[in-house]
């Protein structure tokens, strides 16, 4: 759960508007494409603003209240399904500044048509990653397009317009041409936006790799650099590898192919990984530029740490958390669901995970990861030592309203529930403490048994 009241109140009101218009089709897209990412809340959100359209275009505002009584969900719940619907582009929204209370507007926007969304490097292998290869291929057989036969083997005897109808007078023609002013603007389809990366890509290494005699700068169009983006958060690709793709997606042309560097870079992934196999962001490590201990060796216990945080992936330590066993897939989902909704760093992932499964007596509820993942996003946590801080700090907070509820007399040891933690979470950082033992299960379990009793 997110605490929606920093974000939004029931009081406030909001407009939905529609950017362009959309069709029945649209419906069979979303619930078939983007159900199967967003989940029913989300899907039934964005068909519940479709219907607060008014046919006759007039501007009807509603509280947030009354959309929680329609949708029979809390605003937390209503706000989560907001943020699905805004990262895979279908829901745009705008606060107005300085109001009380204060109001909103919420832009539907139409979903990708079958061709684009299937052709969309992120959201086709999100899709394919929710439903698994078998519904995937369904969903793809569902919405390709029927080949028609031939009509060569018929003669068109079509009528042409001025077969059916007269001429009209020149004076109604020349008055048709006053009355349609030219910068009147009519409801038409418009193209889907894309999903938007909040991801940086090194573009400026990326040219340094390029040659100039395959792809000219001009080639990295804003199209190209969005496709160059997506490409690579999903398969992990650094420049020189991406360089690489492009000048094999340009050599005909000159012009990158979309569609081929998707092709490149796929099959370069699968060339590393293996024939059958696509990414999965719960084995990702922490990015480079992210790294504090990248090539240096850790001097203290909380530098070693933060390597390990650093250098192992979410599916790694899930792996150690179950001493040795595979994790479970709800578990993957969630820490892939997170990585993909809230883009925090795999690192950060890793103390997100470690923190609350020892603060929450080793269970990783979602809608608690959920919360405490949706408020280090907003503060923007990126690295390792950012994401220790804030945990400590959140575990100091929950030690201070453990303490106000206590009696003021110490009860003796063991006759009360102690939370565990790690000792970073406890400690400042500037303080050393025993050294770490050397197996890395054993010194997480040192680490969870050891600390909070002298706090």
């Amino acid at each position: 759960m997110i605490q929606s009241w920093k974000e939004i109140l029931p009081g406030d009101r909001y407009e939905v508007r529609t950017a362009g218009l959309l069709s029945v089709y649209d419906q069979r897209i979303i619930t078939c494409l983007y159900q199967p990412l967003v989940g029913i809340e989300a899907t039934s959100l964005y068909f519940t603003f479709w219907q607060e359209q008014d046919p006759a275009g007039e501007t009807i505002s509603e509280t947030h209240h009354q959309l929680m009584s329609f949708m029979n969900l809390s605003l937390d719940r209503i706000l989560k399904a907001r943020k699905k619907l805004e990262a895979v582009g279908l829901l745009r929204t705008f606060r107005k500044e300085q109001t009380d209370p204060g109001f909103f507007l919420y832009q539907l926007n139409p979903p990708m048509q079958p061709d684009r969304f299937f052709h969309d490097g992120l959201l086709s292998t999100f899709l394919y990653h929710q439903v698994g290869p078998h519904d995937y291929q369904r969903l793809s057989t569902l919405f390709k397009a029927e080949q028609q036969p031939s009509p060569d083997a018929f003669e068109e005897i079509s009528a042409a317009f001025n077969d059916v109808f007269e001429t009209v007078p020149q004076s109604e023609a020349e008055e048709t041409q006053r009355l349609t002013d030219e910068t009147s603007q009519w409801a038409k389809r418009v193209k889907a936006p894309g999903v938007r990366i909040r991801h940086t890509f090194d573009f400026k290494a990326l040219k340094g790799y390029l040659s100039d005699a395959i792809v000219s700068e001009d080639a990295l169009t804003a199209e190209v650099r969005s496709a160059v983006e997506k490409l690579a958060f999903i398969y992990q690709t650094d420049p020189f590898d991406m360089s690489r793709a492009i000048e094999s997606a340009s050599l005909e042309t000159g012009n990158v192919d979309i569609e081929s560097l998707r092709k490149e870079v796929r099959d370069f992934y699968r060339l590393e990984h293996g024939a059958d196999e696509l990414p999965a962001l719960y084995e990702r490590t922490q990015p480079a530029a992210d790294r504090e201990m990248a090539g240096k060796k850790p001097e203290t216990e909380e530098q070693r740490l933060i390597l390990w945080y650093e250098s192992n992936s979410p599916y790694q330590l899930l792996e150690q958390l179950g001493n040795g066993s595979k994790p479970q897939p709800p578990d993957l989902r969630l820490v892939e669901n997170l990585m993909f909704t809230t883009r925090l760093n795999p690192g950060v992932i890793n103390v997100l995970i470690d923190y609350i499964v020892h603060v929450n007596h080793n269970k990783l509820n979602q809608a608690f990861v959920e919360k405490i993942a949706a408020q280090w996003s907003r503060a923007n946590i990126r690295t390792v030592r950012q994401a220790m801080s804030v945990a400590r700090a959140e575990q100091k907070k929950r030690r201070n309203r453990t303490t106000a509820k206590k009696p003021a007399a110490r009860r003796p040891s063991g006759s009360g529930h102690h939370e565990v933690v790690p000792e970073w979470m406890n400690r400042p950082a500037a303080k050393e403490t025993a050294k770490i033992p050397d197996e890395e299960a054993r010194k997480r379990a040192k680490w969870l048994d050891d600390y909070l009793n002298s706090i």
